[in-house]
């Protein structure tokens, strides 16, 4: 029933671009544009702070654009360092494939409030509520830019847009004819390899593509959890890899030169380790994500129907399951989603931008049976009032209706940019926004087995239907200007205050009036001599010396989610970027990032997040040789986010370098990239692999 509902689906945005295709009438077919010089500066589109095209400087949000020509040079190595050079954005490498990432607050084993895009095609995944990165179904080379939009987006995007959004948006065919070949290999087992192909054919623009990864796991860390209280061993597992094949198509068919009707579909797959707040899980190699989607786009008005297909199963490699076995997670979502957008000219003064969209998804979830589907919709509107050639005043809003919550949510937002010249912006934002549960938080349903020394006692995880949506208020100021040698400044100042957060907690311990049942190793369960144990503080009670003393109120019992309450994150970020000086662009910035301020939550419970974050990066290119370099440092991070295991990450700095050289009148390159350089033992969350030195070379070939 899945499969055919899938194909159904498919066929009818296919008859759907056909239909839309037949109605219009034809037009002059779009010339390929020219090769342009490559110091050429290009103006910067953006389209995600506000879902309509305008400069950077215009943008209502602190934005930062990478474009392709900078994810070309940047040394690197995934997703995660790429982003990693964004001020404000706390990237999380766990595992060779497991990468969370959140924009101005603390990140953790499953980021939950960062949307990421794919032209326009949502990658967070509702069921547990974030994103796999290694579900991009296409190659770097294909992305046209990157915009990090560092905020709440919901009162554009909806929910789970509460700290920012991720858009990543691809080269049309047109922008990519000929063929491309990659090849590369190196350090840690790492062999990769990509082809695509484009062409134009009068009106029709293609595309296809396929690209595959592979990569055995890091090291694994040993000895006593830093700052663990009481002391903690790391757990001794058999850590995994990663392979990830992927395929991509797309065809455009420009209709008019107005309007453009896209078809597209693809498969990305992966295996590998995933952290989570109970333990590692192992995902399956047959793990993967498929979709299909229909893109119209006429001027200013956009139409999106697309279809996600996630067919998944994992096991945990530390907690077993009430029947003593690993514990399982087979996890299969199928989502929906029709969408469209238009802005409006009103007069002189007004720019309306406006939409809607309907979003229904099918879960078959193995520890949260209960949790089915989910179905939502919203609508939004926005003004950009012209106040005159200096001052623009942005005031929109957005009503989103999703269960399970009770009620609907409003999310608004407002922003005042004042540019006492075109090159300078002067911005004051208000935002409010907001993430639902999952259905992992609203309806888990399982019982684990906690390792006690050499004894298992179960514990119960439930869900809680009860959970409210976590909201967010933000407060930001903020500058971005480009003086005469096209030197680009930004500058922000922020305050989030966010409520409700969901928190997955110790709900119940064992002590007097819960005591743990009673079973001789290795059946679930302690002898009955230590039973007695569970009726005493630690440290008391010496005929349990054996074990600590006393056990009432140490071994948890119950698990579930909660709503908690008040986090307070504040900051700033300071950006300058030279994106062409003849051969040479380079970039600096920095965040820095106060304690948050907890309210009605024990602050030793929550993430912290790094006080200070600096990214520096150069590149010289001058066609024939290209080198570039970037070096990352991190402060210190505190992590409660894993069951009831707390303590802190050092600072780092990981140094990337990259050279090249291309050949054949430039058909032919050869490079070698080396991530962290200088092999410094670098852990980004307390659970995570040790990320070494990985040095890789590469040949690629374009006809």
């Amino acid at each position: 029933m899945r499969t055919r509902t899938r194909w159904l689906v498919a066929m009818a945005g296919f008859a759907l671009a056909t239909a839309l295709v037949a109605q219009e009438p034809g037009g002059p077919a779009t010339e390929p544009p020219a090769d342009e010089p490559k110091d050429q500066i290009e103006e910067v589109i953006v389209v995600t702070a506000s879902r309509t095209e305008q400069s950077l400087n215009e943008a209502p949000a602190a934005i930062t654009v990478i474009d392709s020509r900078t994810i070309e040079s940047i040394p690197a190595d995934d997703y995660g360092d790429l982003l990693r050079n964004v001020p404000g954005l706390n990237v999380s490498q766990t595992s060779a494939r497991d990468i969370n990432m959140t924009a101005r607050g603390s990140t953790n084993t499953l980021s939950t409030s960062q949307l990421v895009l794919l032209d326009g095609r949502s990658l967070y995944l509702d069921f547990f509520g974030f994103v796999m990165w290694d579900f991009l179904p296409v190659n770097p080379a294909e992305i046209k830019q990157i915009e990090a939009v560092r905020g709440p987006g919901s009162a554009v995007w909806g929910a789970n847009a509460m700290t920012g959004v991720v858009n990543l948006i691809t080269k049309r065919p047109r922008e990519m004819v000929g063929t491309s070949l990659l090849f590369g290999g190196g350090e840690l087992g790492t062999l990769y390899g990509s082809l695509s192909h484009a062409g134009v054919s009068g009106k029709l623009g293609y595309k296809v593509s396929a690209g595959y990864y592979e990569q055995d796991p890091y090291d694994r860390p040993t000895g006593v959890v830093p700052g663990s209280n009481p002391p903690t061993s790391y757990p001794d597992f058999e850590n995994s890899g990663t392979e990830q094949p992927k395929i991509d198509l797309r065809l455009d068919y420009d209709v008019r030169e107005d309007a453009v009707l896209s078809v597209g579909a693809g498969y990305a797959g992966t295996d590998g380790i995933i952290h989570t707040g109970i333990g590692p899980f192992d995902i399956d190699k047959s793990s993967n994500l498929s979709y299909a989607k229909a893109d119209w786009s006429q001027n200013s008005f956009h139409f999106h129907l697309f279809a996600n297909f996630l067919d998944a199963d994992s096991v945990n490699l530390l907690t077993r399951g009430s029947d003593g076995q690993p514990l399982g997670f087979a996890f299969a979502t199928d989502t929906y989603n029709l969408e469209a957008a238009n802005t409006s000219v009103v007069g002189s003064h007004n720019i309306f931008t406006y939409g809607a969209n309907y979003r229904w998804s099918d879960f078959d979830l193995e520890i949260a049976p209960e949790g089915t589907d989910k179905k939502e919709w919203g609508v939004f509107l926005q003004d950009e009032i012209l106040l005159g050639d200096k001052v623009r005043w942005l005031i929109g809003g957005r009503y989103d209706d999703i269960e399970p919550l009770e009620d609907g949510v409003f999310t608004p937002r407002t922003s005042l940019l004042i540019s006492p010249t075109p090159n300078h912006t002067f911005r004051l934002s208000y935002n409010e926004a907001f993430r639902t549960p999952s259905a992992i938080n609203n309806y888990l349903d399982v019982t684990i087995l906690n390792q006690v020394g050499p004894f298992l006692l179960p514990a119960r995880a439930d869900g809680n239907v009860e959970l409210v949506e976590e909201s967010m208020v933000a407060y930001e100021v903020g500058y971005v200007g480009t003086l005469d040698n096209g030197l680009n400044l930004s500058l922000a100042a922020y305050r989030n205050e966010t409520e409700n957060s969901i928190d997955f907690y110790v709900q119940r311990t064992y002590g007097p009036g819960n005591l743990p049942p009673v079973g001789i190793p290795p059946a679930p369960g302690v002898p009955p001599q230590l039973v007695p144990c569970f009726l005493f503080a630690p440290g008391t009670f010496p005929p349990c010396a054996a074990v600590g003393g006393g056990l009432a109120g140490v071994v948890p019992s119950d698990f579930s989610y909660r709503n908690i309450g008040k986090t307070t994150d504040q900051g700033v970020e300071f950006s300058l970027e030279q994106r062409a000086l003849g051969d040479w662009s380079w970039f600096f910035n920095a965040s820095w990032q106060d304690a948050p301020e907890f309210e009605g939550v024990s602050a030793d419970d929550q993430n912290v997040p790094p006080e200070w974050r600096g990214n520096l990066g150069i590149s010289f290119d001058n066609g024939g040789f290209f080198a570039s370099a970037n070096v990352n440092y991190q402060d210190e991070a505190y992590w409660a986010d894993v069951l009831n295991v707390r303590g802190s990450t050092d600072a780092f700095t990981q140094v990337n370098v990259a050279a090249g050289v291309r050949l054949l009148d430039e058909r032919m390159t050869l490079s070698i990239i080396a991530a962290n350089v200088f092999d410094e033992d670098v852990q980004q969350h307390i659970f995570g692999d040790i990320i070494s030195r990985k040095v890789t070379g590469q040949v690629g070939f374009r006809f």
